[in-house]
């Protein structure tokens, strides 16, 4: 592992991940997100791991689900000045695949 936050990076590894494409508002640039689906009774375990403070001020989007909330990635590890690159493990491997060049624009 180069630069990962080890308690994110096992919370990450221990809960359902994905990759997809999302085109920026305002550019023709493609970007790749990363999100994480959090059981509700995790939800306190996630916030201790990353913090209070991205649920402030406008908080993070979320989806909620029926027994999960599905957070967007990509500000908490730019928060944690780690790179997605990092964390390519705790993805699935044809996701990875599918995108790596993509990511490696973005965040290398």
């Amino acid at each position: 592992m180069k630069n990962v936050d080890p308690e994110l990076y096992d919370f990450l590894k221990e809960n359902e991940t994905g990759l997809y494409k999302s085109n920026e508002r305002y550019t023709t640039k493609d970007k790749i997100r990363a999100f994480l689906h959090i059981n509700f009774g995790d939800l306190n375990n996630f916030i201790k791991i990353v913090g209070e403070g991205h649920f402030e001020d406008g908080g993070v989007e979320v989806l909620l689900f029926g027994n999960s909330v599905c957070v967007e990635l990509n500000e908490i590890i730019e928060g944690f000045d780690h790179s997605l690159v990092d964390y390519k493990r705790c993805f699935n491997k044809d996701d990875w695949n599918d995108y790596e060049e993509l990511i490696k624009k973005d965040w290398v």
